[in-house]
């Protein structure tokens, strides 16, 4: 197998940590935290780990005028970051595409579903109804952006727990691919852990924003990578396409 990752994309916060004054201000910070995606190679067929974000995004409108959330933050790509360009740029057929995991609902992570129509896209139980209807939007996820006619799988780790998580769901029948609850960044966040011969990954999301902030946002999942031998890989870090190395046969 072969982790690829890529960045669709970057996602600039507002200047500042804390304060009303934030959702009013013009000033954007210096530095801008890429959204990256990861492309999983298997046996079974190519499997990504959310979808990044869409173009449009950038453009006027994309998100209510009335969301705080969207206030706090800013996407800068062209259409030729989104993700279809980027996988044909490393040689794959986004037709390949056999299964799409969402790590969780937020408008960076699912942005290019669209372009996986014949893909199985998979998502938490828990992350589903929190995220969907007038309430999802009230908290932040965008449903209304959802691809019309896209049914996700509902994950619920019906499998064996191990190390930090108290369940799991087996994607191949060989094991290399199992799907794991990380709640936090929202309740329904789930992972991927991609299991190698000699090091593994756990495709994290935003469980933390970096392999550097994992101790501090779950030291029990960074004390599982590193009794494990398991690299961590952010959405935001930007770091992870060092990270991202060729995983054993």
């Amino acid at each position: 197998m072969r982790v690829h990752c890529f960045s669709t994309g970057v996602v600039r916060p507002k200047a500042g940590e804390r304060g009303v004054h934030r959702y009013f201000a013009d000033d954007w910070a210096t530095e801008a935290l890429p959204v990256n995606v990861f492309a999983v190679e298997h046996p079974d067929g190519l499997c990504l780990f959310d979808t990044g974000q869409t173009a449009r995004a950038a453009e006027p409108g994309y998100f209510p005028w009335w969301g705080p959330f969207f206030r706090l933050s800013r996407f800068e790509l062209a259409p030729s970051d989104e993700v279809v360009p980027q996988l044909e740029r490393l040689g794959l057929s986004p037709g390949d595409v056999r299964r799409v995991v969402l790590s969780h609902l937020h408008t960076d992570h699912i942005g290019g579903l669209d372009r996986f129509p014949g893909a199985e896209v998979l998502v938490s139980q828990e992350e589903w109804g929190h995220a969907t209807g007038l309430e999802g939007r009230l908290r932040g996820y965008t449903p209304q952006h959802w691809p019309r006619g896209v049914e996700p799988g509902l994950v619920d780790f019906d499998g064996p727990g191990f190390g930090p998580f108290p369940g799991s769901r087996d994607l191949t029948a060989d094991g290399r691919l199992v799907l794991v609850p990380t709640p936090g960044h929202t309740p329904g966040h789930m992972g991927l852990l991609v299991r190698g011969e000699g090091r593994s990954y756990v495709l994290g999301g935003d469980a933390a924003h970096s392999l550097d902030d994992l101790r501090s946002k779950s030291p029990e999942l960074a004390a599982y990578c590193l009794r494990e031998n398991v690299v961590f890989l952010a959405t935001h870090d930007p770091r992870a396409p060092e990270l991202a190395m060729e995983v054993s046969e």
